[in-house]
């Protein structure tokens, strides 16, 4: 599954950044085949316009439909599209761009069973970008882009190489599960466990307590809890720095050191491929990925990755 290194994209002759221009064919509950024959559900938001478009793709077990009402000081203002640390389809398919949303094994509308930033997750998300890929909408080109979770995943799937994955921008998240979330320093850290019961278990599919209650409430966390870095029970849990080539804006704060900070820097420093930029900000989780300033950063970068525009974007700092 490895792939060379990727090349400088053919550049065109176009404006610096694409600009709103369609509007938003919207298609939900689409059927996302994986190799094992479980399907996966998906909505998709493209162009409402003819061509092929390149898709930013989103998977995890926060639920496609769950609709967020960001805060009032959000720059992006609420829309019937937004979804929790998600790109806002209302902002980018005039951009050009499509939107998928995928529901997690085991989380939304997707069967199975629900395994957090697993070996069998990365897979499944290998195969929806190449599922992606090859729709008749799309150009061929896939980009990731999300907060936490969904940049977070970026790293573990990104360790496989997926062929048409052109370009990642993970914002604020961490890449070692037992470093980064777990244990600090080797000291318990409690957001983890807190995280799984308090938000995690209200988006798999039904009600957590009916699904095995024990396996759910205590058995994850064990094993989270009581297995060693040298036990081998996260070798998968955590990017492979030297396997991940795939073009990379890192994007990390400063508040949040005690979280995704290490993962940010650390990818900018060790990650194997030559194309990489980091930008660091301050403020809250939210703010700065809907901000004019963060989407414009976003954009410039898949511009430059997915759609080959020559905005010099790989020449700055």
């Amino acid at each position: 599954m490895r792939q060379p290194q990727p090349e400088r994209p053919a550049m065109k002759t176009e404006p610096a950044e694409t600009t709103p221009a369609c509007g938003i064919t919207l298609e939900r509950d689409v059927d996302v085949p994986m190799r094992d024959g479980a399907r996966l559900k998906a909505d998709v938001f493209r162009p409402d316009a003819s061509g092929r478009f390149p898709a930013i793709l989103n998977l995890g077990p926060y639920q496609k439909d769950r609709l967020w009402i960001p805060p009032s000081t959000l720059e992006e203002k609420p829309n019937p599209l937004m979804n929790w640390e998600a790109v806002n389809p209302h902002w980018w398919v005039p951009r050009g761009y499509a939107a998928v949303r995928v529901d997690g094994r085991g989380s939304g509308k997707s069967p199975g069973q629900c395994e957090p930033w697993s070996l069998a997750e990365s897979i499944d998300f290998y195969d929806a970008i190449e599922w992606a890929a090859a729709q008749p909408w799309c150009s061929g080109k896939i980009g990731l882009l999300g907060i936490s979770y969904f940049a977070i995943n970026q790293w573990f799937v990104a360790n496989h190489q997926p062929p048409s994955l052109k370009a990642i921008i993970p914002w604020e998240g961490f890449a070692d599960i037992y470093r980064d979330a777990l244990f600090h320093g080797g000291l318990l850290s409690l957001f983890m466990p807190n995280w799984y019961l308090a938000h995690l278990m209200h988006h798999v599919v039904g009600r957590a307590s009916q699904h095995d209650p024990d396996r759910w409430r205590t058995d994850t966390l064990y094993f989270w809890l009581h297995n060693n870095l040298d036990s081998g029970a996260f070798h998968g849990a955590q990017a492979q720095w030297g396997k991940i080539t795939v073009p990379m804006l890192s994007v990390g704060n400063w508040t949040g050191m005690g979280l995704h900070l290490r993962g940010n820097t650390e990818a900018f420093m060790r990650a194997a491929t030559p194309h990489k930029k980091l930008r660091i900000h301050t403020g809250t989780h939210v703010h700065p990925f809907y901000s004019e300033e963060g989407r414009r950063d976003q954009l410039r970068f898949f511009d430059y990755w997915l759609k080959g525009i020559d905005n010099g974007v790989m020449d700055e700092p």
